[in-house]
């Protein structure tokens, strides 16, 4: 069963082909803009490069965000895409996971901090136990004041943070939890497809396959032009 893996929801375009054991080959691009005309190509390099063509492929897994809308409404709409023409399965993994995955820290409160603008974060906590993640929080949006303050409150005595948000806000952190924060490296701040194929094995195993139209992005809050549409039309 070989699995097609993209995620768009972050500058880095990153793209995945793996089965049941194994990676078999992958690419990660820098593209704080393009994915919509990046991925097709890049796609189909990757398939020329692994030996495989696009009807080798079984299962197509997506990057559900949290994240930038505009690259998740392309990520997933090309997912299901060619889950529809393929007639294959579809897995949506949250992007933030995967973040979360790749920085699995023993002894570690994970918390994944994605630049949500305005001032704000999106993230969720998780603990790590036989070197699994597990949610403690689900997906929240807050300002790294209040993230930083939720943190301290809870007494947690070692937080990893990982994200593009840490561009912005790891000052913020530092300054209110001190020595309990820790930073993961800045190649370790973004989901990657490799990790998408990873975190869906075991429901791959299950056959837990999502619903192609029920599949939705992962977007926390409403984007500001549907915050607007909604104030205009209250009442």
């Amino acid at each position: 069963m070989i699995s097609l893996a993209f995620d768009t929801s972050s500058p880095v375009l990153t793209i995945a082909l793996g089965d049941e054991e194994s990676i078999i080959n992958e690419v990660d691009m820098w593209l704080p803009k393009g994915h919509m005309s990046n991925l097709i190509p890049a796609i189909d390099d990757l398939l020329k490069n692994s030996n495989l063509k696009i009807d080798d492929v079984n299962i197509i897994v997506i990057g559900s965000g949290p994240g930038s809308y505009t690259g998740l409404r392309i990520g997933m709409e090309m997912a299901r895409t060619f889950a529809q023409l393929l007639e294959i399965p579809i897995i949506g993994i949250a992007s933030m996971d995967a973040i979360a995955y790749r920085n699995a820290y023993n002894k570690a409160v994970i918390c994944p901090v994605i630049d949500a603008k305005r001032g704000e974060v999106y993230t969720a906590l998780y603990r790590v136990t036989d070197g699994k993640t597990y949610h403690i929080t689900g997906y929240k949006v807050l300002s790294p004041e209040e993230l930083a303050s939720i943190l301290v409150l809870e007494g947690y005595e070692r937080i990893v943070f990982a994200g593009d948000a840490l561009k912005l806000y790891a000052d913020v952190f530092r300054q209110l939890l001190q020595d309990k924060a820790e930073f993961a490296p800045e190649e370790d701040w973004w989901p990657r497809a490799s990790d998408l194929i990873r975190l869906a094995r075991q429901r791959i195993a299950q056959r837990d396959f999502d619903e192609l139209y029920r599949l939705t992005p992962i977007y926390v809050r409403l984007s500001q032009a549907e915050e607007m549409w909604e104030k205009r039309h209250q009442g």
